[in-house]
Formats: C-alpha cells, sequence, structure tokens
C-alpha cells in the first residue's frame, strides 16, 4: 500500500491540502518575520480586510512593525483605543510624516474614514480598531480596499460568537512569556489552520516575561549577619 501511495505522489495524482500555496505569491508582501510568513504562505495580502484578534497591549501593533517599515506610502490609523506612542516609530525609523491618525466619535465615522482612505489610492496601509462588525461592512471595506490597493489591518477584540465574515485573513494573537502566538483561523484561497510563536525576547527584552532572575537567587547578606 505505502508502495501504491508514494508512485501515486510522484506522479502527482494525490493532493496535499497542507501543500496549497496560496494562489499567486506576487500578491503578498513579507511580514518581514520569517516564520509568519511561512505560515502565511508568503505574507500578507497587498490588498483585502486581515482581521486580529486580540486583547490589548500583548505587543500586537509591533507583529506589523516589521511590515510597516517596508512601506513608503501613507499608513493611516483609525479609532485607536489609546494614545500611540511616538517613540515606538521613531525607534523603527519610520518618518512620522508618513502616519496619520484619525480619531473618531462613532463606528459610522470609524468605517467611513477607514473606506475612503482605503479606496484614496494615497495609503497602503490601514490600521483600524473595531469591536463589532458585519458581513455587509466588511463587504464594503473588501470593495474598497481591491479599488486602492490597500490593505486594512483590523484589530478586535476576541470573539465568542463569530460569523462567517468575508475576510482575507483572520488571526488570533494571544500573549506567551518570549512573545506573541499566532494562530491562523482563515485565509482566503490557502489552507486555514496553524499557529506560530513570535520570538520577542531579543528584540523587545523589556517586554517580554522571559525570566531575567535567576531560579536560584541568593541574596547577599552583610557579614554581621552571617552568624
Amino acid at each position: 500500500m505505502q508502495n501504491i501511495i508514494q508512485t501515486l505522489k510522484n506522479q502527482q495524482l494525490i493532493w496535499h491540502a497542507n501543500s496549497t500555496r496560496c494562489a499567486n505569491e506576487s500578491r503578498y508582501q513579507t511580514s518581514g518575520i520569517d516564520e509568519l510568513d511561512k505560515l502565511l504562505g508568503g505574507g500578507f495580502p497587498q490588498h483585502g480586510v486581515v482581521e486580529m484578534e486580540s486583547a490589548l497591549g500583548i505587543g500586537e501593533l509591533r507583529l506589523l512593525a516589521n511590515y510597516l517599515k517596508q512601506q513608503q506610502d501613507l499608513i493611516v490609523l483609525i479609532h485607536p483605543p489609546a494614545v500611540l506612542n511616538a517613540a515606538f516609530w521613531r525607534n523603527m525609523d519610520f518618518p512620522l510624516a508618513n502616519c496619520l491618525v484619525i480619531h473618531s466619535v462613532s463606528t459610522k465615522e470609524a468605517l467611513w474614514a477607514t473606506e475612503q482612505c482605503l479606496k484614496s489610492g494615497v495609503c497602503r496601509t490601514v490600521i483600524l480598531w473595531q469591536d463589532e462588525m458585519e458581513i455587509h461592512q466588511v463587504k464594503r471595506l473588501q470593495v474598497a480596499s481591491e479599488q486602492g490597493g490597500c490593505v486594512l489591518f483590523m484589530f478586535r477584540p476576541y470573539q465568542s460568537h463569530r460569523l462567517s465574515l468575508p475576510l482575507s485573513l483572520s488571526l488570533r494573537l494571544s500573549p506567551t512569556e518570549h512573545g506573541i502566538h499566532v494562530e491562523l483561523l482563515k485565509r482566503r484561497g490557502g489552507w486555514g489552520q496553524g499557529a506560530v510563536d513570535i520570538e520577542y525576547h531579543s528584540q523587545y527584552p523589556h517586554l517580554t516575561l522571559a525570566s531575567q532572575i535567576p531560579n536560584h537567587t541568593v541574596i547577599p547578606f552583610p557579614a554581621v549577619m552571617q552568624g
């Protein structure tokens, strides 16, 4: 039986779903992280809606740092949940003049601003923080991203009840001691399973929980207290 299977493999008569590459790798741009590119089948899409389920403050934006450093065009951040740290952008040598932050007072305003930026042709990356999304809203953003050749990264809290949204890519992020865990939930035109741990300790040692204290801590005492 094993010989028969191997013969069929050699003749390319057996299809391996987990070996499937996304349709055209030229449609993807590297994330700047080799392990993540391997999980995604080449990198992030050039356009479309990328959902990232994540808690706040776990290094979720730093996951995009290497990707964003490759961008030469305007990057727009819409409806961020807190004041963004300019030092983060400066430390990765990103020109702040290419970064636009839009604060909105309602979901309707945030989605309108996102759609306009996506289809403007001026931006290459838009980042949106949005809790709730409907199918028709995501469809509009998908169309806008294709019109403008722009990708949307959408940060959302963890979803207990998931709608089948028309997303290009869906990831779930969770913190680890050494960095961040990335789980692939959905990928259009490709295999939608898998996970990888991204290590932050070498690049951001002060932001990880990697043990900085030896397991056997010796506390020095003055000589007079040593008996």
